[in-house]
């Protein structure tokens, strides 16, 4: 697709490539129509606006547990019908009474009726795909998605902050900065130590669960378990971020911690899509993989959409719970469940294990990019080419005749009819030279032009005495639109 009409000459160099990729029963079936337009990308990793936000990997643990814990789904109904998902944090210990944490601002909106919000598990978003294909796990009478209500929150809005009393300030002799104070607690009667919610593999271990809480070490390497992201790993920032009282939505500028993609940082559309803090994850837990301690609780990222890296901000836990006891009116800090049966430190299937057998099977397979580079032979490409990272073989070259022979470049086709192209004859049918080239030679060269000429780009206008239009237009550039101002990602 093009913006102008393009020359004959180029159609049919075009057409002739095209032709070399199918097989020969086709090429007598196959017409080429050359459309004018422009192509609009309806969605990729990075997001590009507000309206268009970044890609999200399909949620990885939506599923339904009979015993929840942390890194599961959960959600709400509001008083209109809109749904809520999020992710479960820890229990908690508080005189004498247990409760689950997690984030508050997910259930901003559902808490201003005046019943209590009853939180489930999974989420009602998540299990409508199960029941609407009438799966029997979850059809059963006997389950009760139920796991408590909403019970405490850090306030009314999302403009609550409290002042960090993080060791690090103190250690380096800073004032304490603010720090985003953004939790809801929701009674249980769950009494067991934590865990972290694990998929089962062919090479299972006993867990060990999480009963304690450390301070945050600055480059740390830590994991995460969220409800779309599931298990993963991050690193923790070397030093809080600024940030200003319209980024954070509380109206006064905070310093936070944040966690940032793992070293050795190569894949960073991985991150966007599915790393620790995309949509869903709220609420989920930082635990530290060194210390097997929970430092933290996660509460959004620094922008869903336009260029620059992702961060996924989380409040140190210690400034949680002083922000618990003060509120609540404790004398003590909460406290994490110690002791756990070792019979329930094994990673265990989901009750619908028809919805987990399939999102096993869709994370499997592997995406087209991968696929492409095992058939043409990455491995082979020459080292230190980095302007082509798939492989040296020009990309107009054709996989069929990508062996080991260096490709005539020939003229361009002109026959009045693609039916009688053929592909470009090898140069060591002329060059006795080229026979000595080793089969495993990876410098491949294309039969076609690799440069678009001015004179054959465009039709010719007959108005302007056969002159030709200008070159290729110059795409446009993106517009970074800003952050939103208040709301943070809900689910």
């Amino acid at each position: 697709m093009t913006k102008q009409n393009v020359s004959r000459a180029r159609r049919m160099v075009i057409a002739s490539h095209v032709r070399d990729l199918l097989p020969n029963n086709h090429h007598s079936l196959v017409t080429f129509v050359f459309s004018v337009g422009e192509v609009n990308r309806l969605v990729w990793s990075r997001g590009l606006s507000k309206d268009m936000a970044d890609e999200v990997c399909l949620p990885r643990n939506p599923f339904c547990y009979t015993i929840p814990c942390m890194g599961d789904s959960i959600g709400a109904i509001s008083e209109d019908g809109d749904e809520v998902t999020a992710t479960l944090g820890p229990c908690m210990t508080i005189n004498g009474g247990n409760f689950w944490l997690v984030n508050f601002h997910p259930f901003v909106e559902v808490s201003k009726g005046t019943q209590p919000v009853p939180i489930e598990h999974p989420s009602p978003a998540d299990r409508t795909r199960c029941l609407s294909e009438s799966h029997e796990a979850l059809s059963s009478s006997n389950l009760n998605f139920f796991i408590g209500d909403l019970t405490a929150t850090s306030g009314f809005d999302l403009k609550t902050t409290r002042v960090s009393h993080d060791l690090y300030w103190e250690e380096f002799d800073v004032e304490p900065p603010l720090v985003v104070t953004d939790w809801a607690l929701v009674s249980t009667k769950y009494q067991q130590a934590n865990m972290l919610r694990r998929f089962p593999t062919t090479n299972q271990k006993q867990e060990t669960p999480i009963t304690s809480m450390g301070p945050i070490i600055p480059g740390a390497a830590v994991y995460s378990a969220g409800r779309t992201s599931g298990f993963q790993r991050g690193q923790v920032c070397d030093i809080p971020a600024y940030v200003d009282g319209v980024g954070n939505g509380t109206g006064k500028a905070s310093r936070e911690w944040y966690v940032e993609e793992p070293h050795p940082y190569d894949d960073e559309e991985a991150w966007i899509r599915g790393g620790i803090g995309v949509e869903g994850d709220s609420g989920a837990a930082i635990i530290d993989s060194e210390t097997n301690t929970m430092i933290g609780q996660l509460w959004g990222r620094n922008k869903y959409y336009g260029p620059g890296p992702r961060q996924t901000f989380f409040t140190p836990i210690y400034d949680i719970l002083d922000d618990i006891r003060e509120r609540c009116g404790e004398e003590r800090r909460p406290q994490m469940p110690i002791y756990r049966d070792e019979a329930e430190c094994w990673p265990v299937y989901p009750v619908c294990t028809q919805c987990f057998n399939l999102r096993e099977y869709l994370e499997s397979r592997r995406s087209s990019r991968e696929s492409l580079i095992s058939m043409i032979g990455a491995n082979d490409a020459r080292a230190g080419d980095i302007d082509n990272e798939v492989t040296s073989v020009s990309e107009l070259a054709t996989p069929r005749d990508a062996s080991n022979l260096v490709r005539h470049v020939g003229l361009e086709a002109t026959s009045p009819s693609f039916s009688g192209m053929v592909s470009p004859v090898p140069i060591h049918a002329f060059d006795p030279v080229s026979q000595a080239l080793s089969p495993s030679h990876s410098e491949l060269r294309s039969p076609y032009a690799h440069f678009l000429k001015d004179d054959d780009l465009y039709e010719r206008c007959p108005d302007t005495n056969g002159s030709t239009t200008s070159i290729l237009p110059t795409p446009m550039a993106r517009i970074n639109s800003q952050p939103p101002s208040k709301k943070r990602k809900v689910a």
